[in-house]
């Protein structure tokens, strides 16, 4: 199999789109279980204006989407794996959260509102928040790497 770049950024761009809007759909469920906001969080690094820091915070997710799905996808190559890339999907989504998770423990000394205060600090693999966003933080990494397989898989 050769590596496809083009099909990488692809799946990249939709299974970040899929996880992003699982994840506000899940926030417009239960707003008080589910409270983490990427958009925002990633946004107000760069500034604190509310229009500016969700538009910001977009184009973080979804370049930070494409990266992990050309790594994921890299990987099939590097490992020659050319079958099963939705198993294999859900593994590197595993790997993703993980990754993802130790993120989310650094960034309280790094996020400008979070040093201030005037932001939670998710924690480790959000385990400053809600249970239900722990679960979904998991869940929705693991869609992730699913859709990745999936779209990879199909464009490929």
């Amino acid at each position: 199999m050769d590596w496809d770049f083009g099909a990488a950024v692809l799946a990249g761009l939709v299974a970040t789109g899929v996880m992003t809007a699982l994840l506000y759909m899940g926030r417009a469920m239960a707003p008080e279980k589910m409270t983490m906001n990427i958009l925002q969080m990633e946004g107000t690094m760069l500034t604190r204006a509310k229009g500016p820091s969700y538009a910001i915070g977009f184009m973080m997710h979804f370049m930070i989407g494409v990266i992990f799905a050309i790594i994921h996808t890299a990987l099939f190559q590097v490992f020659d794996i050319d079958s099963d890339l939705v198993i294999w999907g859900i593994i590197f989504g595993a790997g993703h959260w993980v990754i993802a998770g130790m993120g989310l423990g650094m960034i309280g000394s790094m996020h400008p509102l979070m040093k201030t205060g005037e932001l939670a600090a998710p924690g480790p693999f959000a385990k400053n928040l809600p249970g239900m966003t722990v679960m979904g933080f998991f869940v929705l990494h693991i869609v992730y790497g699913l859709v990745v397989g999936v779209v990879y898989e199909a464009a490929w």
